[in-house]
């Protein structure tokens, strides 16, 4: 019984060996199957296929870097009057944001610009009537004008004044040619500005529901420092607006009083030009000022001495208290950096490009600074303490 136990035990466990031999031969069968598969796939398909997909991405590179430039092209009015848009309901936000607070946010949202209608209405219904009948005096009176301006030429200059004359008298042709275009140009120009408020108000509505929905794209270590990104660079935008809007304003007032003092007969355009020369930098309120002194130069010596008294006078009041004081606190724009978006702004897109340009770079310089500059600092292994060293230099 001992040596049948004996073999029928040594029997079972050969034919375990052989059971888990036959298991490793399969699996190696299988697995050389899979192999030897794989490279007939590779090798059945043909050697001059294998350039081609190098060339279809090159091909679809060429045709994306030329389709982008041309569709940017073509939509660039419309991507214009959107970043308008943005920009206005960027620079709205803060009030919208604290009536929101005690309304709902759509509520809050007409409130804003049911008040801005009424302040822009009382401004027209106050303003315009006077500054037409101001308009047309100083057409009226502008061959005297030049006259006038022509003989105080010739007391310095015997021919300066006849230049004088003939350079006025093509200026007014030309104004002459833009007023017959003016209808349409206004129509066009009301229909563009009531599309643009359209939809600012849109993106005040949607925009809590699309900043949740680029969150949701990152992940949620990152979630924070998105949203504060977004956030400053709307500021940045809305704040340049605010703060030109509310220098520009008091500028202009300020004009329409001082040239109201001194006796200049046409202050309210005066001052409307000062407030839009304003928009411009550095060279804006200089720009402004040139016609108001040339038209009190044609009034009398004195009253363009007056004249430009009273706007280096302004110049030192902006100067020292409302560019600190308003613009300062509004948004960090440099003067050089604002030119320059003017500038390349205008060239791109003529008065529309400019108006955006300023409010983008504000939005470029928060994306350089919070994203751009400290991916470059991690990928060299610098830091912020070494710009601080730099400074200390």
């Amino acid at each position: 019984m001992g040596s049948g136990f004996v073999s029928s035990t040594e029997q079972s466990r050969r034919k375990r060996l052989l059971r888990l031999n036959e298991a490793k031969r399969v699996r190696r069968a299988i697995r050389a199957s899979r192999i030897s598969s794989r490279s007939s796939s590779r090798g059945s398909s043909p050697s001059r296929s294998v350039p081609w997909p190098p060339v279809v991405m090159g091909a679809a590179a060429i045709g994306l870097g030329i389709a982008i430039p041309v569709l940017v092209w073509i939509l660039a009015r419309p991507l214009a009057l959107l970043l308008l848009a943005i920009v206005l309901a960027e620079a709205l936000a803060p009030a919208v944001s604290r009536l929101e607070r005690r309304i709902p946010r759509t509520l809050a949202i007409i409130v804003v610009y049911f008040g801005l209608a009424l302040v822009g209405g009382g401004i027209v219904w106050v303003l315009i009537p006077r500054l037409v009948d101001q308009g047309q005096l100083l057409i009226s009176e502008g061959p005297q004008l030049i006259d006038r301006g022509r003989d105080l030429v010739r007391r310095w200059d015997a021919g300066g004044g006849d230049r004088l004359l003939t350079a006025a008298q093509q200026r007014f042709d030309r104004v002459g040619g833009w007023v017959v275009d003016v209808p349409m140009t206004l129509v066009s120009a009301v229909v563009e500005i009531v599309l643009v408020v359209f939809m600012s108000v849109y993106w005040l509505i949607s925009s809590p529901a699309l900043s949740r929905f680029v969150r949701s794209l990152v992940p949620q270590s990152r979630r924070a420092e998105l949203s504060d990104v977004f956030s400053e660079m709307g500021r940045a935008m809305g704040g340049y607006v605010r703060g030109v809007t509310i220098d520009a304003t008091i500028m202009g007032l300020l004009a329409y009083v001082g040239l109201l003092v001194i006796g200049f007969d046409y202050p309210i355009v005066g001052g409307l030009i000062t407030m839009i020369g304003e928009l411009v930098p550095v060279i804006g309120p200089i720009a402004a000022a040139v016609p108001i002194v040339a038209f009190a130069w044609a009034e009398s010596p004195q009253m363009a001495v007056s004249a430009l008294v009273l706007y280096v006078v302004l110049q030192q009041i902006e100067g020292q208290l409302l560019t600190p004081n308003i613009m300062r606190s509004q948004t960090d724009v440099s003067q050089v950096v604002a030119l320059f978006a003017l500038f390349a702004g205008s060239a791109l897109g003529g008065i529309l490009g400019a108006l955006i340009a300023i409010p983008l770079a504000a939005a470029g310089r928060v994306l350089v600074i919070r994203v751009i500059a400290p991916a470059v600092r991690r990928r060299t292994d610098a830091s912020v303490g070494s710009l601080e060293q730099l400074a200390s230099e």
